[in-house]
């Protein structure tokens, strides 16, 4: 076997360097990625470096060139990368299924919000004990969770006891401390 080696394909990303390699190894040739790493770590160099290279030896070059011949070029789109609506209830559902986990989804999706503000004023009363300024933000936002009219489960009602605390705890030593100067 010789030390020469020749490109046979050269791609813009890792996975897609992968899938030829693995396709040719499946064939029995031996196949090497060059600039595999740098463009997978770096990808913005990826033009610069010219692209991740899928070499094999020499004497393999005409086999793995007949056989990225043989099939046609697969071109990844954004809409490949989306998750398909419904897919957790199967493939073989009915439309009305589908309608059915969507309105599921959009009736909990206040929920899920509610729970975010709750874990952002909860972070932001800890977070105010070193900047003060964060304390009063906690504090509009529990006000805002507390006069929205949600209904709050325990572990939420739990932050907000706790965020509460912490605020008028910061604030009235605030005041105290302003009130001395």
């Amino acid at each position: 076997m010789s030390d020469d080696f020749v490109t046979v394909a050269t791609l813009n990303t890792p996975t897609e360097a992968s899938l030829v390699r693995n396709q040719l190894e499946a064939e029995g040739i031996r196949v090497f990625l060059s600039d595999e790493e740098a463009v997978g770590m770096a990808w913005y160099l990826g033009n610069a470096i010219g692209g991740i290279k899928v070499q094999v030896a020499a004497e393999d070059a005409d086999r793995a060139f007949g056989l990225l011949d043989e099939h046609d070029p697969v071109t990844i789109s954004e809409e490949d990368w989306k998750t398909v609506e419904g897919f957790e209830n199967g493939w073989d559902e009915e439309e009305e299924d589908a309608d059915a986990a969507e309105d599921t989804a959009e009736e909990s999706a206040p929920e899920r919000d509610l729970d975010q503000e709750v874990n952002r004023a909860f972070k932001a009363a800890v977070l105010g004990i070193i900047f003060f300024p964060i304390q009063v933000y906690s504090f509009f936002l529990l006000l805002d969770i507390l006069f929205s009219g949600h209904s709050l489960t325990p572990v939420q009602q739990k932050k907000v006891k706790i965020s509460l605390l912490l605020n008028t705890f910061i604030l009235f030593c605030a005041y105290i401390l302003l009130s001395r100067l």
